[in-house]
């Protein structure tokens, strides 16, 4: 062997060894760069070519095989499933917490409370009908009512409002993160074609398809050319290659049969045949809070409207019978609902009795002063079985709105708790096998560093040889 292959052989090994340390510092400076995965060089000795000759094989260097990043498909796939169903909890949790708050009557008199005093007041006018003091006080107590139910309709509505804004941002975050995937895309197709390793955007597609994951249910698939296909589940593509389908917001009517309030948005997108596709998007942040949204909410705005209509009717059909201090009949006391449809918000004391308290009526016989039975009946209202086809009050229906909206809550928290478990155990599985150890670094660039300063020797000591001979000649 001669001492240019010497030399050849020193070269190689100071070249694999700088691309070792370059690689090492890499992984080094990336140490808390989110879904990074570390990178090993891959050596390989150089194809020993014989000579003329030669009895003798001596080898000739090594090279750089490729630089493989450490990852687990796996683990990756699991993330994303992790993510999608830790996003969608959480999400939820917000939205719920919110509700939560609007019915929590802690600082202050709830609806279930001003029911209790509109009943009460009419209690004390059947001990004294013709006190002008306690009339007035069902006056007010009844516009507290109406309001409360207002109060609870607008706060419920505006949790949805804000559910709808969440919608719009989370579709334009979408829109992004699908170009710069479909981007990715090509530009690994690029660089593979080159017989380059484009770790580093892989580990950044990766990433972005996590991210991705957290809004809805997806599925991938590598499409053979070094890109990754995303496809709604459900829906259709929503990546294909280089291409990426666009989410949009749109205002839509009412659509009860699928829980969806009026005026609120619905999602869109070119990825499927039937361009709306809000009920279609399953899991992740966007299920979740289509899911709190047409289901959670409307329920408790139709057990609202329910309880506002019972009241309504049930107080009407009793005073519309009786007669009012000029014995006149057929005074509503509230103003006639036709529907139960947002009866909550439009529920409100008639003009009649809003002008002159004298048109509550209290009895049924004109003849009869001091007649109660119809201030009674109605304070009875309240623990009549008249809701959820008569086997629950007044007081159990709205208790049962505030307990299911606890128990909805408490339960999502669990699930919340055990997604959140699952995603620190994935987590810690992926750093075991991708994640970067400083000390395995150090000791990686140490390693690495005396194979470089060997090398080198080696090249210095042929060198020496090459002189000593160039004497001996001379």
């Amino acid at each position: 062997m001669g001492i240019p292959n010497i030399m050849h052989t020193g070269r190689s090994g100071m070249t694999a060894s700088r691309t070792a340390i370059a690689t090492t510092g890499h992984n080094i400076a990336n140490a808390n760069t989110e879904g990074y995965s570390r990178q090993r060089v891959e050596l390989e000795a150089n194809i020993t070519t014989d000579g003329p000759g030669e009895k003798n094989t001596i080898g000739q260097g090594v090279k750089v095989n490729n630089i493989s990043r450490v990852n687990d498909e796996y683990i990756e796939k699991e993330l994303q499933n992790g993510t999608r169903d830790h996003a969608h909890f959480e999400e939820k949790d917000i939205a719920l917490q919110q509700l939560e708050e609007v019915f929590n009557e802690l600082d202050g008199d709830g609806l279930n409370r001003i029911m209790s005093r509109f009943f009460n007041e009419f209690r004390k006018l059947s001990n004294d009908p013709d006190n002008e003091a306690i009339r007035q006080s069902i006056r007010e107590a009844t516009h507290a009512l109406t309001n409360d139910f207002r109060r609870l309709r607008k706060e419920v509505e505006q949790v949805q409002a804000h559910i709808d804004s969440r919608i719009a941002a989370y579709s334009t975050e979408i829109n992004a993160i699908t170009d710069e995937v479909a981007d990715l895309n090509q530009r690994i197709r690029a660089m593979e074609v080159r017989k380059a390793s484009p770790n580093d955007l892989k580990d950044r597609r990766d990433l972005l398809l996590r991210r991705l994951a957290s809004y809805m249910a997806i599925s991938t698939h590598k499409d053979g050319k070094g890109g990754i296909n995303v496809d709604i589940k459900g829906v259709g593509p929503l990546v294909t290659g280089n291409i990426a389908q666009k989410f949009e917001v749109a205002r839509t009517q009412a659509k009860p049969e699928k829980g969806q309030p009026e005026n609120s948005l619905e999602l869109r997108t070119s990825a499927s045949a039937n361009s709306v596709v809000t009920h279609s998007i399953k899991g992740g942040k966007l299920g979740g809070l289509i899911a709190v949204r047409d289901q959670t909410l409307n329920t408790v705005l139709d057990r609202l409207d329910d309880l506002a209509y019972s009241i309504t009717k049930n107080v009407n059909h009793i005073h519309m019978q009786a007669v009012n201090r000029e014995g006149m009949k057929g005074i509503p006391f509230f103003d006639d609902l036709a529907t139960k449809e947002r009866a909550s918000a439009y529920m409100k004391l008639s003009d009649a009795v809003a002008m002159n308290t004298n048109n509550i009526a209290t009895g049924f016989d004109l003849n009869a002063p001091g007649d109660n039975r119809a201030s009674i009946a109605i304070s009875q209202l309240q623990y009549d079985r008249l809701l959820n086809d008569g086997q629950a009050t007044m007081d159990d229906w709205f208790n049962s709105i505030v307990s299911d909206i606890g128990i909805v809550r408490n339960r999502n928290r669990a699930s919340l708790a055990q997604t959140k478990n699952v995603m620190t155990h994935l987590q810690k599985m992926r750093d075991q096998v991708s994640g970067v150890s400083l000390d395995e670094e150090t000791a990686n660039l140490l390693q690495y560093q005396h194979a470089f300063d060997a090398s080198a020797k080696v090249i210095q000591v042929s060198e020496e040889i090459l002189d000593s001979i160039l004497s001996i000649k001379n």
